[in-house]
Order: C-alpha cells, then structure tokens, then sequence
C-alpha cells in the first residue's frame, strides 16, 4: 500500500505556479516591449513616408519658378505649378483636418481645400522657402522632422 505524501503534492503544485506566473509575467512584458516597437516604428514610417512623398513632388519639378508657398485660411500650402499636355496645372499640397492632402487642378479652377484627397494622417505639416531652399516640416506625436531641397534657378 502507498502513502501520499501531500507535501510533494503541494511542492509540485507550488513549482507548477510558480512556472505559470513566471511565463505570464514574460508574456506581459514581452507584449509590452513588442507594443512599444511596433508604435515607434508606424510613427517614424508616418513621418518618413510623408516627407518621402512630397520630397519626390517637389524634386519632378525643382525649379524655382514651378514651387511656391501660398497661405489659405491661415496655412502653408505648397503649391506646384505644371503643364500637361499644353494646360497650366496646380498640385496643392497642405495640411487640412489632422492630414496631409494633396489637389491637382487646372490653373483657372479655385482651390478648394475640401476637394483634396488624404493622403495619410499627421498632426502638423509646414512648408517654408527662403534663399531656394525649401523647407518641409512633419510634427506627429510630439516629434518634428525636417527636409531641405535645393530649387534651381532664379531668386526666390
């Protein structure tokens, strides 16, 4: 006949909880970890995509006399002027309800900030031309990143 020793029973019991809680507290911690990487880097993606994006408008058309800076409603609207097919064209591109937006229309057409297609959300786009250089700004989560481009030709 074999006697159960309820000490073992409870020692075993013990190292088996005491295994579970250390698993859960790594989960946790690792979810944690995994959580804040995935945060920085869709926030670093946002802002590198944005000024990606209008770095390669602006560079289609660097010249001095194709790029300017117009204010509507208060705000810097990046404006870049082309010719398609013979017609005068404007891209608009500014910042408007938490978000980048982007209006291409014909010369004799108005801007209209409501027309424009989001192009992603941000918390704040700037724009800014001195001595041929244009500065765009992105702020998003408390962070500002800034790009310089050279225009050519001419006195801004």
């Amino acid at each position: 006949m074999k006697r159960h020793h309820s000490i073992d029973f409870v020692f075993v019991l013990l190292l088996l909880s005491l295994f579970i809680m250390g698993s859960l507290a790594l989960i946790s911690i690792g979810s944690r970890v995994y959580s804040s990487t995935v945060d920085t880097l869709e926030q670093n993606y946002t802002q590198h995509t944005i000024l990606d994006y209008i770095q390669q408008k602006v560079r289609q058309n660097l010249s001095v006399h194709q790029i300017e800076i117009q204010t509507y409603d208060h705000q810097p609207v990046l404006c870049i002027h082309e010719i398609y097919q013979d017609v005068p064209y404007t891209t608009y591109i500014y910042h408007d309800k938490q978000a980048l937006k982007e209006l291409l229309i014909e010369d004799d057409q108005s801007f209209d900030k409501n027309r424009g297609e989001t192009i992603m959300e941000v918390d704040d786009v700037s724009f800014d031309i001195s001595q041929n250089i244009l500065t765009i700004t992105v702020e998003n989560n408390q962070e500002k990143y800034h790009a310089d481009i050279a225009l050519i030709g001419g006195l801004s």
